[in-house]
């Protein structure tokens, strides 16, 4: 009896442990990551620009990647390995440990980088960085260990779904060394080199890498697709792996012998191509343009959120070939501007949108919404429409050449478009939350009195 006690136990601890995750990344999205997103161009709309802005807008960016993307894309990884992998989430009493110690680095990441120049922040940024990069570890051992079967008999999926705590893993690396430095010196901003490495990391390698390994066994079935070769996906995986190293090794040998080269600029901007090419792969296999999807009729106007993923994902892995071809025959890095355009692109249209739509279609707290309470069939339209704007507000027109005020006031706007749309969702979560709770409470009553269950409705 108390072995099977602890069985569910164990079960139920599985069945929610995406639960603080994506509160978290809520969060620290709507109150940090999109709040600066919508402050910080109207403060250099209003000439605002300063050092630190820039220590700001680089607290942004990790706030946004790593806070609300990467605490989102790893709940969803706790989630989803176990049926992916060996059935059971492996290392199951790190989980909350890891958790913890993450959001605790990038609290204290986000107050101690812009006042360094006060020991105590100092401190604080260092410990903050430490606890980042354990959390980053604990990750990797959990998630490997859950798709070692998938693994062992490499399938494309579990190739990607680990590369993503691999490359948390590889960037906390990377930013312990570089942000102690900067601590040590009293800096509060990280040299433009190595924070674009730390940021292409954080996005094409921990969220793409996730997104690509859950959209791998997940768009083909939405669209009514074939699933992926094994030989396609791991091309694929392979492609974007390979691509993302040469990227950021490029970058880092940079930064170890303190100059740059034409070399080390065609190499890193060939790496950058490479990842575009993984992308297109991608969308090719999940299927952009069709029209056909195998929805159940509660969930069918979600096309209309997941159509524009893959459209914004297109939009990404082009970018991404025509910069990287054009700095590699050039012999040039990619340009600050076009690349910042296109990872806003990617942030808004890509991420933000397929964590709205594909959590609405995935999480069992939305499934039990469809069956008590369906939503209302504009809901995935309305957030394709909103955050596709947002995309392009924020990334498109800069990257089609807008600067100056203009581009400003469209980003902040683009970003208040954004934080809108993040908490509506943030909203849902919740109802929804408490609306699986209350549902599956009362399907366990009734099982425990032999009632037949029928449709349970509110």
């Amino acid at each position: 009896m108390a072995s099977e006690k602890a069985v569910k136990s164990d079960a139920g601890r599985q069945d929610r442990v995406h639960v603080p995750f994506l509160y978290a990344s809520l969060l620290l999205g709507v109150f940090g990551g999109f709040s600066l997103a919508v402050s910080l161009p109207i403060e250099r709309a209003m000439g605002g620009f300063d050092v630190s802005w820039v220590s700001h807008a680089q607290v942004h960016g990790h706030l946004q990647v790593v806070g609300f993307a990467g605490l989102f894309v790893l709940g969803m990884s706790m989630r989803l390995s176990p049926r992916f992998g060996r059935g059971d989430l492996a290392f199951m009493p790190l989980v909350t440990p890891a958790f913890v110690l993450l959001v605790a680095g990038l609290l204290m990441r986000a107050l101690g980088q812009p006042l360094t120049d006060h020991g105590f922040f100092a401190a604080m940024l260092v410990a903050g960085l430490a606890a980042e990069l354990l959390a980053a570890l604990a990750f990797v051992l959990i998630i490997g260990a859950t798709l070692a079967p998938a693994l062992r008999n490499p399938q494309p999926h579990a190739v990607l779904l680990v590369g993503a705590p691999v490359w948390l893993a590889v960037q906390a690396a990377l930013g312990m060394w570089w942000l102690t430095d900067l601590a040590r010196d009293g800096g509060t901003i990280v040299e433009h080199g190595r924070n674009t490495a730390l940021v292409n990391l954080q996005f094409f390698g921990v969220v793409l890498s996730a997104l690509l390994g859950v959209g791998m066994r997940s768009f083909p079935t939405f669209f009514g697709m074939p699933p992926t070769s094994r030989p396609l996906g791991l091309v694929m995986a392979t492609l974007l792996h390979a691509g993302l190293a040469v990227w950021a090794g490029a970058a880092v040998i940079r930064v170890v012998n303190g100059v740059g080269s034409d070399t080390l600029n065609v190499v890193g901007s060939v790496g950058a191509a490479l990842v575009g090419v993984s992308i297109l792969l991608a969308v090719a296999a999940f299927g952009l343009g069709r029209r056909k999807h195998r929805l159940a009729a509660a969930s069918r106007g979600f096309v209309f959120a997941l159509q524009p993923v893959l459209a914004w994902l297109a939009f990404t892995g082009l970018a991404l070939i025509w910069a990287g071809g054009r700095a590699a025959v050039e012999g040039n890095p990619i340009g600050m501007q076009e690349l910042d355009a296109v990872r806003h692109v990617f942030a808004v249209g890509v991420i933000t949108l397929a964590i709205v739509a594909m959590a609405q279609l995935m999480l069992p707290e939305f499934a039990s919404e469809r069956i008590v309470n369906p939503p209302v069939p504009w809901r995935g339209a309305a957030f394709g429409l909103a955050l596709s704007a947002a995309a392009v507000l924020r990334g498109v027109l800069p990257w089609a050449g807008l600067a100056g005020d203009h581009a400003d006031w469209g980003m902040a706007l683009g970003g208040g478009i954004g934080i809108i749309a993040v908490a509506v969702f943030g909203y849902l979560y919740w109802r929804a939350r408490r609306g699986h709770v209350a549902y599956t409470q009362r399907i366990a009553a009734m099982r425990a009195r032999n009632t037949p269950i029928t449709t349970v409705s509110s």
